[in-house]
């Protein structure tokens, strides 16, 4: 009897002394960019054979002239020369000038319907099911809160047009299947530039609201890129952040 009970004795001290050793490993940090040892990164590969590569501008233009139609004063284009990049783990529109902002981020968007950057060290862009929000993180660190799919790019655009394009990028799924394929731009804490967030009519569905006040509807018009020609010299004036890839 004696030995039962120092058995269960023994038992229950081992239990506590590794319960009391016990230690939960800490979550991944997906807003860390410095995560080393990325496998998934570092064995990146395309499913597509061929990718379609492209910038993406707002699809807006001024027309002072009526050349295309009835003049339009400047306040009927407030998106003319936007165009889009990555800032501070979020995408947003921003005042763009060829001859002096440096190059645009270039995208594809892959076989499975995820959009990458072409860069060195290539990032992946997700949509924010939180706010809805269009957000970048690196190749392999994808929140749990992420939606990575249904991304899609139609059509072909060498010459760069907008307004109207015929080529575009969209979520979900096919341009005009979602408030005809637009976004939502969102005023970026009055600095000029807007935040990008999905349609936010699908997203008042779920519960997510935002100030349509502060937000306008507009297309993002994709423009065929060329990843590897040389840049030409650029004087960078406008501050658009140091966190994405050129």
């Amino acid at each position: 009897m004696r030995a039962v009970i120092l058995f269960f004795v023994l038992l229950g001290l081992a239990s506590a002394f590794a319960l009391e050793r016990h230690e939960d490993p800490a979550p991944p940090d997906y807003d860390d960019d410095s995560h080393e040892g990325d496998d998934e990164a570092k064995h990146f590969r395309p499913k597509t054979r061929n990718p379609q590569f492209f910038n993406l501008r707002v699809d807006d233009r001024c027309d002072p002239n009526g050349q295309y139609g009835p003049e339009e004063p400047p306040t009927a284009c407030p998106f003319a020369n936007f165009a889009i990049r990555l800032e501070n783990k979020i995408v947003i529109a921003t005042p763009y000038n060829r001859w002096y902002d440096p190059p645009l981020p270039t995208f594809f968007v892959d076989d499975d319907t995820q959009i990458y950057t072409v860069s060195k060290d290539p990032l992946q862009l997700y949509v924010d099911t939180m706010s809805g929000a269009l957000k970048y993180t690196r190749v392999g660190w994808l929140p749990p809160n992420a939606v990575s799919t249904s991304f899609y790019h139609s059509g072909s655009n060498p010459l760069g047009m907008v307004d109207p394009s015929p080529s575009y990028l969209s979520w979900p799924s096919t341009y005009g299947i979602t408030n005809y394929g637009k976004w939502w731009l969102c005023d970026y804490y009055a600095t000029g530039q807007y935040q990008v967030f999905v349609d936010l009519e699908e997203l008042n569905i779920q519960g997510v609201n935002r100030d349509d006040n502060d937000c306008k509807p507009y297309p993002l018009a994709a423009i065929n890129a060329n990843p590897w020609k040389k840049q030409k010299s650029w004087h960078h004036h406008g501050g658009h952040g140091d966190s994405e890839p050129t």
